[in-house]
């Protein structure tokens, strides 16, 4: 049939679950970073009368938990650090979708609503990889197979959030690496690593 005979189509309708979960990422990203705000907000006044108290020889002491923790309105929901630490390291080479589907949720919890995802590894590698006493340079050879394996540099990151295969052993190991100037990595990858190593998340 000649494309001048086509009334309309084709038409597509997703059905079930499928059809809940598809979103607009950027919109979903800026959603769980400003709900998560709006959250913390709301415990300011709580955050700034909480004290941590600590017993020692010489007495009690109270430190406010803000001074210990000054930063605490400024937390990053995991959900847009994996999209950041994708974007700032090697593996933006590669297109997230073509390696990562998303299992969303978007729901609400006793009149408040929680959104956020598990991202879903689509290439795994075939063996499971922990420390068991491993030195850094075998890591370093392992996690330099496993991006071949997967097809995505750095690729091995990104499974240690989701720690199906790639323990997040494996990644402080390699950072303490790092800082200890035994491996390298490309810069870029380095400062991805440290800062998930001194603030790790996953899912």
């Amino acid at each position: 049939m000649s494309d001048n005979k086509v009334i309309a189509g084709p038409l597509y309708r997703m059905l079930g679950r499928a059809g809940s979960s598809v979103i607009y990422v950027r919109s979903y990203l800026t959603r769980c970073a400003r709900l998560e705000r709006e959250r913390r907000e709301a415990q300011r006044p709580e955050m700034e009368r909480r004290a941590v108290r600590e017993v020692t020889r010489e007495g009690t002491t109270e430190t406010p938990f803000l001074e210990l923790v000054p930063d605490w309105f400024e937390f990053v929901p995991r959900e847009n650090r994996f999209f950041q630490d994708w974007d700032e390291s090697s593996a933006s080479a590669e297109r997230v979708y073509a390696h990562w589907a998303l299992d969303i949720c978007d729901y609400d919890h006793k009149g408040t609503r929680e959104v956020g995802f598990v991202p879903r590894p689509l290439h795994l590698p075939d063996e499971r990889l922990g420390v068991g006493g491993a030195s850094v340079h075998f890591l370093m050879d392992r996690v330099e197979a496993i991006d071949r394996e997967v097809g995505v540099p750095f690729g091995w990151f990104f499974l240690i959030t989701h720690g199906n295969r790639v323990e997040p052993e494996v990644g402080q190991t390699i950072a303490k690496g790092l800082r200890d100037q035994r491996v390298i990595l490309p810069n870029r990858d380095a400062r991805v690593l440290l800062r998930w190593a001194e603030r790790p998340y996953g899912f």
